[in-house]
């Protein structure tokens, strides 16, 4: 019977375990790993999710109001209210011509606002409402839910050239007014009326769409009561609750201090502008040159001209 012969393979390893390498050899014959053999070397670059955000322009950014200290807009002015056309055309009347006995030559601004009926099911009613502010006494609300058309007179006030209607988001109101009564060119009311929050953004570099609520806040540091049960209340149901009569006149008459204070600041920043207006004055020399030049043009003339200029 033929001896049995272990393969090599099996020889060298039974090699292997009856001499041991030393320690020091062991390690050399053994590779060593390198975790970044296999990585490019401008592997793609990944982007991480972070929360970092950077920071906006300081020029657009506004201060953090603690609303909850602001005390709340009160009004103790006269509220008139108007529910008949007779009574309507008369009160407007009364307001064309009080614009037109103003002496100064500027703009008469009139606060401007609107409410009406709205309901989940059927969206937004007709206006039952017109609310105007010219003077920040006397508040002058207009029941139009009774009305089928609007009186000439409160027709020629809103057309009036010396008036300027303002409020916030009032080009809507004028494009709803339109849609409720035919006869109300909001085109032509669009392009006399001035938006309170851009021209807020205007005066102060800022950005963003305002509400009426947030203007006063940011503008006057007062807060303004938004009660939702007042607000989304059925404004044509005649008569008003005293409580929606205040509701109304408070929104128009804080539009109005709104404007006063904004063209206060507008007015401050023209003349801030013209006393900072660079003052050039020519030397002497340069005056000089000048004369002897306009004489050697003129020699008959003896009236001087002058030669300081004054860049505004």
């Amino acid at each position: 019977m033929s001896k049995r012969v272990l393969p090599l393979w099996m020889t060298a390893s039974a090699a292997n375990e009856a001499a041991p390498v030393a320690s020091s050899e062991r390690k050399a014959a053994e590779p060593v790993p390198n975790p970044g053999a296999d990585i490019p070397e401008d592997p793609p670059k990944r982007r991480l999710r972070s929360n970092f955000t950077f920071p906006a322009d300081e020029k657009k950014r506004e201060p953090d109001l603690r609303v909850e200290y602001l005390p709340f807009v009160g009004y103790t002015g006269a509220i008139e209210y108007y529910q008949t056309l007779h009574d309507m055309a008369f009160s407007c009347d009364q307001l064309v011509q009080w614009v037109e006995r103003q002496d100064t030559a500027a703009d008469v601004p009139i606060a401007f606002d609107l409410e009406w009926p709205f309901s989940f099911q059927t969206g937004p009613g007709r206006t039952a409402l017109l609310q105007l502010c010219a003077t920040t006494d006397r508040c002058l609300l207009l029941q139009l839910s009774c009305l089928k058309r609007l009186p000439a007179a409160l027709l020629q006030l809103l057309y009036h050239p010396r008036v300027v209607l303002h409020g916030v988001n009032v080009k809507n109101d004028f494009r709803k007014l339109a849609r409720d009564f035919p006869e109300v060119d909001a085109d032509r009311l669009i392009g006399r009326c001035v938006e309170l929050g851009q021209w807020y953004n205007r005066l102060n570099g800022s950005t963003g769409l305002w509400s009426l609520a947030r203007l006063v806040e940011q503008v006057l540091r007062q807060r303004v009561s938004k009660d939702k049960r007042v607000r989304m209340s059925k404004w044509n149901v005649l008569p008003l609750s005293d409580e929606q009569k205040l509701y109304a006149a408070i929104d128009v008459y804080i539009g109005q201090q709104l404007y006063l204070r904004l063209d206060e600041k507008r007015r401050q920043q023209e003349e801030n502008a013209e006393n900072s207006a660079p003052v050039e004055v020519e030397s002497d020399q340069t005056n000089r040159a000048a004369d002897a030049g306009q004489r050697k043009d003129e020699p008959h003339s003896n009236t001087a001209q002058p030669v300081t200029t004054i860049a505004h």
